[in-house]
């Protein structure tokens, strides 16, 4: 892995140098390490960091936050990871870069010490293409790519969406014993939709089989005395 070292003396040495290939994208990981205390010191784990670096070609000055991989890397270190995409590879050359820390701390006092550390230059060298690549148009191979790049996503997409619908086809149903309830069931073995309740259904068939129960519960059994506008009669008087 293409590895920058930041020294306590501030210098910023590449100990370690692998081929990255200009307009390559996400393939290769840039490696920044630095001592986790800044001349034994200061505690540089809980700074924030931002990596400057101008292009070898148009001089076009960038800016990135690191952010931390490792805070204990090989114990005494903190190790940064960066991506390696089309935007820091646009252009094949030596790439300038430096490094900012900057860390706030609340004295005893209540006030605030600004602590601000900066780097020399360091290079991440970019190799050019193969020389045949320099006779095709720049803008025709970003359209390919960008082309390329739509199909795989688009099969992808399609792909994860005829698995979903796959997985979400209806395989049985399931009495739910605790709930009560009837659910259907996909081929993931996950309820599917809101179910009935037994309940419910129960009352439903009961209706349809021997109608709907005058008194308004449906259990088979008429409640005279709660059919509504129904004159009750007592029976002892009717006898006598």
């Amino acid at each position: 892995m293409y590895t920058l070292k930041i020294s306590d003396e501030n210098t910023v040495t590449t100990t370690v140098k692998e081929k990255i290939i200009e307009r390559s994208n996400y393939v290769d990981k840039i490696q920044i390490i630095v001592d986790k205390l800044y001349r034994e010191q200061i505690d540089m784990t809980d700074a924030t960091v931002w990596m400057k670096y101008k292009m070898p070609v148009t001089d076009k000055i960038k800016m990135t936050q690191l952010v931390i991989n490792d805070a204990a890397y090989e114990t005494d270190y903190i190790q940064y990871l960066i991506p390696a995409d089309a935007y820091l590879t646009a252009e094949a050359g030596d790439i300038e870069v430096s490094f900012t820390f900057v860390k706030l701390v609340q004295n005893d006092d209540e006030s605030t010490t600004s602590y601000v550390r900066k780097t020399t230059s360091g290079i991440i060298h970019i190799s050019p293409l193969a020389s045949f690549d320099k006779y095709e148009p720049s803008e025709m191979l970003d359209e390919i790519d960008q082309r390329l790049l739509e199909m795989i996503a688009l099969q992808k997409n399609m792909k994860e969406l005829n698995e979903s619908i796959y997985n979400g086809m209806v395989k049985d149903v399931r009495l739910d014993t605790e709930n009560k309830k009837i659910t259907l069931v996909n081929k993931e073995d996950e309820d599917t939709g809101n179910g009935i309740v037994v309940k419910d259904l129960s009352t439903l068939i009961a209706e349809d089989l021997t109608g709907k129960d005058p008194d308004g519960v449906q259990d088979g059994v008429v409640h005279v005395d709660q059919v509504p506008n129904v004159q009750m009669a007592d029976l002892d008087l009717l006898l006598k």
